[in-house]
């Protein structure tokens, strides 16, 4: 019980998703719920109108009969009575007219329009008129016994030819109400309608809106995230919205700052590892030297090829940590250029010519087809650049392999294609290979594993000069790795 309790008390949370949810639910519905009991309103104050209306229109229709048969029932009493002289005859005239007075008053309170009422009164007079006249001929003949009523039989037609007008006008009304209540149905069809047409697409609009407002601090959560994967763990994460979004939020904020002291300390380490392995190698290379200019003493045909064994492994190892180092430099600070006018074909001979080692072992074959082109870029960048994808193509090239170095130019800037005859790049492992730190299979004759960062380095610096590149297809030449490589001949005139 007490669980259930929590359970309920969290779901009520005020500013929680749960409860703008419902909100927006009320708020997006509004328009309709307005527009369902406008519909409701007008619908049941048409009816009642369309029922009263006919209503009274039958009612005095029906009234008006009543009036002509109660008239022509009187006529006939008084003839009767006017022929035998008995006074049944006369009682009964007098209570056909006592129902015919009691019909003509009930219609008065029927809310009749002042023409049909002043017919009516024009007729209750008229007949009040013969009514009196009876009478006074009545008391008269009662002086003598055997004379006889005598009235004029033709007294009543008049009375007759206005209730027949009567009841003509009434079913005139009948069929003028009726187009009345046409007229009222088609303009309450109307307003509906357009209530209708104007509150869907409020609602649309409302609904648009809210989810817009609901869906902002997800899209901005999903932006954090992808800052962190792409960008980086330097910038604050702040979500303002739902409550259960605000908390998220605050959960990511403590992620980053944990990820970011991560990411402090793996580049702390990185360069303490790297600077530790610089004096080292520095002493390695010293000795290598010194060992083959025979400082030292002579030296035989076997230890000068040791001696070039090391300096080969130096070479490998110290490409490792110059990409340690620039990686760590790349992503630590912001990127700065050096720009200058140079020519592309002798930095990528000056590349080739610090592998001459390397290529010897394995007696590549380069074939280049170089061209003089002068640039305007970074020449330290674009020489990590190309000695990255050429220390690849070396790494990965069997012996006596082959090494295809391209240079050509374009309208507006140049394409080196970089391609060995190596075992290529699978279609699985391509999307990857430009990632920090991926690693793709190392050749078996090569002893050091690679860093995994010269094609991160290479893809990171291409985006900086606004470069590309990217993986060509094996041909029958080359049917290891080809990558070309696109910069702009001028970079930095801004």
């Amino acid at each position: 019980m007490t669980k259930r309790k929590k359970t309920n008390k969290k779901l009520f949370i005020i500013g929680s998703l749960y409860q703008w949810a419902l909100a927006g639910f009320l708020f997006v519905t509004l328009p309709l719920v307005i527009a369902i009991i406008y519909s409701v309103i007008e619908v049941a104050d048409y009816t009642e109108k369309s029922q009263l209306t006919l209503f009274q229109t039958l009612s005095s229709i029906d009234s008006s009969r009543i009036l002509l048969d109660r008239l022509i029932s009187m006529e006939r009493s008084i003839k009767q009575f006017q022929i035998l002289n008995e006074p049944e005859p006369f009682n009964l005239y007098q209570d056909h007219r006592i129902k015919f007075q009691l019909v003509m008053e009930s219609l008065k309170t029927k809310g009749l329009d002042g023409q049909l009422l002043n017919k009516l009164e024009m007729l209750q007079q008229n007949e009040s008129l013969l009514h009196q006249k009876i009478i006074n001929n009545l008391e008269t003949n009662q002086l003598s016994e055997d004379e006889h009523l005598t009235v004029d039989l033709n007294a009543f037609d008049p009375l007759t030819t206005q209730v027949r007008a009567l009841l003509s006008e009434g079913e005139k009304r009948v069929g003028i109400e009726a187009t009345e209540l046409a007229l009222i149905a088609k303009r309450v069809r109307e307003r509906l309608v357009y209530f209708a047409l104007l509150s869907i697409p409020l609602a649309f609009l409302l609904a648009l809106i809210f989810v817009n407002f609901l869906t902002r601090p997800i899209k901005d959560i999903g932006q954090a995230i992808r800052n962190l994967g792409e960008v980086g763990f330097e910038q604050a994460i702040a979500i303002q919205g739902p409550k259960d979004l605000v908390d998220l939020g605050l959960h990511l904020e403590w992620l980053r700052q944990k990820l970011n002291r991560v990411e402090y300390e793996k580049q702390q380490f990185i360069r303490n590892v790297s600077h530790e392995l610089k004096t080292p190698l520095a002493t390695l290379k010293e000795g290598t030297d010194l060992l083959a200019e025979n400082v030292v003493g002579e030296l035989n045909t076997e230890q000068q090829e040791i001696i070039q064994l090391m300096k080969i492994s130096y070479i490998n190892i110290n490409g490792l940590v110059e990409n340690l180092l620039e990686y760590q430099r790349t992503i630590s600070t912001e990127i700065d250029f050096n720009f200058s006018n140079f020519d592309l074909s002798s930095l990528i001979e000056r590349v080739t010519n610090e592998y001459q080692l390397l290529i010897q072992s394995k007696n590549i074959n380069l074939k280049t087809n170089l061209n003089t082109i002068n640039i305007s870029a970074d020449y330290d960048k674009l020489k990590i650049i190309i000695s990255n994808l050429f220390s690849n193509a070396l790494k990965f090239s069997p012996q006596d392999g082959t090494i295809g170095l391209n240079l050509l130019s374009h309208s507006s800037n140049i394409q080196l294609i970089i391609e060995d005859q190596g075992p290529g790049i699978s279609k699985d492992i391509q999307p990857y290979i430009f990632k920090d730190f991926y690693q793709g299979n190392t050749p078996p004759h090569w002893k050091i594993k690679a860093s995994g960062l010269g094609l991160a380095l290479v893809k990171h610096y291409l985006d900086a000069l606004q470069g590309t590149i990217e993986i060509l297809p094996a041909n029958k030449d080359y049917c290891g790795a080809r990558f070309s490589l696109q910069l702009p001949l001028k970079q930095g005139s801004d």
